[in-house]
């Protein structure tokens, strides 16, 4: 069996702009161009052509035929969704004054939403649960420690709700106030997303494709951390290929309530609490896969990989008699692809299945020498030292770093780090 895994750095290879920082100037340039709406749409200095292009078709479709009427409405009807998904989303407005500080600090306006998002939720945690140890001593709530302040400063201030912060006693009422808020408006931030990938990002002319990709032998499935069809729209599909989206995959026909794509943090307490404190787990991501039903297609394929006494690849696939068929050859090992994905521990639940089976060979393909030691670094996270010592070194080794031919790969994820 032949498994490509994918991460956003596919996306990336391949000049699509899906970082994270592209979204939040969608986003701006959407909140612009509403602005403008009525006395007509110019080009911002420093703006994107292809956003100003959008936005333009977006705001000035006509109504002048059947087909012109439906494509008025299907804008109309994104440009009312997009301002109701953003208006007022505390997500949104701290992601962006974070990128906006980091961007004035030089540090190249990078941002990572997940550990942001991470590092308000366990703060509230925190905060909840000194609340609770106050009630049991017979209080009625607690003021924030100085590391819950400095955290929760820059978000509140944006939420207007800073004022005598420092002082202020915090009660479970409030609490229950913020975690159904930021709920609400982590849905609408990630359908606003999707929006972006399936109506903006969709729309994007792909070139021939990477040589590394092209080159791999036949794929059986292709386990996708992304929320786009970028390798259909590239390389095509067999009848035996199947994907696993494990976070989901953008679809413009979606809803706030159907939309599928997982945009969570990944599990933080430790022992018992992980099972007993349970007031924040809808933001995990491991509850949303469940609760959003996507993917896990993946744990078929590990059981499959596993239960197989011989090991086969696909050698060909021809038409015989008007029916597709494929011709297999026995192999030594299942081989695993990575492409486009940094390694990060926020993924090792699903990563370390794979890494860690004895028939399985892991060919991790990289950019330079910087991205070589990261990728060293997150993989001591996911499966330690003396595994990865073990598996890259001998005669045997199971792990392979390969250096990527040609490509326009960047970053190997949305956080760009």
């Amino acid at each position: 069996m032949n498994i490509l895994i994918v991460g956003n750095g596919f996306d990336l290879a391949h000049g699509l702009p899906t970082k994270y920082a592209d979204f939040l100037k969608f986003i701006d340039f959407f909140y612009k161009h509403k602005a403008q709406e009525s006395s007509g749409l110019e080009l911002i200095a420093g703006e994107d052509i292809n956003c100003y292009k959008y936005f333009t078709d977006l705001f000035n479709s006509k109504q002048d035929s059947e087909f012109d009427q439906y494509l008025y409405d299907q804008s109309r009807k994104t440009i009312h969704e997009l301002s109701d998904l953003c208006k007022d989303n505390a997500w949104i407005k701290y992601f962006s004054e974070v990128y906006k500080s980091r961007e004035q600090k030089g540090k190249d306006g990078w941002i990572d939403f997940e550990s942001e998002i991470s590092l308000i939720i366990q703060t509230f945690n925190s905060v909840s649960r000194d609340i609770q140890e106050t009630i049991q001593k017979g209080g009625v709530g607690t003021v924030l420690s100085q590391r819950q302040l400095n955290v929760l400063a820059l978000f509140l201030e944006k939420m207007d709700s800073s004022s005598g912060m420092a002082t202020h006693v915090w009660k479970k009422e409030e609490i229950d106030f913020w975690k159904q808020k930021l709920l609400e408006d982590l849905n609408k931030l990630t359908r606003a997303l999707e929006i972006y990938l399936s109506d903006y990002i969709s729309n994007f002319m792909l070139g021939n494709g990477l040589p590394d990709i092209k080159n791999l032998p036949y794929l059986d499935k292709i386990l996708s951390f992304n929320y786009t069809c970028t390798y259909q729209r590239i390389y095509g599909e067999h009848p035996f290929l199947e994907f696993d989206y494990v976070h989901g995959k953008a679809d413009l026909r979606n809803d706030i309530q159907s939309t599928n794509m997982v945009l969570g943090i990944d599990e933080y307490l430790e022992g018992d609490a992980r099972d007993k404190d349970l007031e924040f787990i809808e933001f995990k991501k491991f509850f949303q896969r469940i609760h959003k039903e996507t993917g896990g297609l993946y744990e078929g394929w590990l059981e499959e990989i596993q239960s197989e006494k011989k090991i086969y690849e696909i050698s060909a696939i021809v038409k015989e008699n008007g029916i597709v068929k494929k011709h297999h050859r026995v192999v030594k090992y299942h081989k695993v692809f990575i492409f486009g994905h940094s390694l990060d521990i926020t993924d090792k639940d699903i990563l370390r299945k794979f890494i860690l089976n004895e028939n399985v060979k892991i060919i991790i393909f990289y950019t330079d020498k910087e991205d070589y030691k990261k990728k060293i670094i997150n993989l001591i996270k996911i499966i330690g030292q003396d595994e990865l010592v073990k598996r890259t070194g001998g005669k045997n080794k199971t792990i392979v770093f390969q250096k990527i031919n040609t490509c326009t790969l960047e970053s190997d994820s949305m956080r760009e780090k």
